[in-house]
């Protein structure tokens, strides 16, 4: 695989947790937490997209197929949870002052669930390729860099103060938009 090849696919596999890292920055956040909240965010991510299609290219096929009939209801629910508490608070109105810190818990459960691509993309590496950690330390740096300029950006939409709820109920709904789109690609609907 190129390196080129290795950077697309990379991007395409961060692309979930650059919209998690938007949702999580436009948190209003105490301004010495937002330097914290993302640092944490992206090594979470970053080390999670590096370390999922190593787990999977270990892994190998027999573990595909005890797995793959689950794995995208295991991401859905991670997603729809954290979505749920976003919903809840814009429907609420919590969430208007600026919190302390998101939760590890909440970012552990996005990194896992925003991953869980790049572990079955591992899989299939494992029967093309006899190496991965290239492609690991592109997708690990590329995720980690979209992912701070999408905390970044989050926080300079939380700048809009009025918007707080609206962007609550958006992020929400973009959550469960994605979690749907997995339960789709895995033909859950069909």
């Amino acid at each position: 695989m190129s390196i080129i090849e290795a950077f697309f696919m990379a991007v395409a596999l961060s692309v979930d947790a650059l919209v998690c890292a938007v949702i999580c920055g436009k948190r209003r956040l105490a301004p010495g937490a937002r330097l914290s909240q993302g640092f944490k965010l992206t090594l979470s991510f970053g080390l999670f997209q590096a370390l999922m299609p190593i787990l999977g290219f270990m892994a190998g096929k027999g573990v595909v197929d005890l797995i793959k009939h689950f794995d995208h209801w295991v991401a859905f629910a991670l997603l729809a949870l954290v979505a749920g508490k976003m919903l809840k608070d814009a429907i609420l109105g919590e969430g208007e002052e600026p919190v302390c810190a998101i939760s590890w818990w909440a970012i552990l459960t996005l990194a896992l669930a925003t991953s869980i691509d790049a572990l079955a993309l591992g899989f299939s590496l494992g029967l093309i390729y006899s190496s991965i950690s290239l492609f690991a330390l592109i997708t690990g740096l590329t995720c980690a860099l979209l992912t701070a300029l999408g905390f970044c950006a989050g926080q300079w939409l939380s700048s809009f103060g009025r918007l707080n709820r609206l962007l609550n109920a958006a992020g929400g709904i973009v959550l469960l938009t994605i979690g749907l789109r997995i339960l789709s690609d895995h033909q859950v609907f069909a």
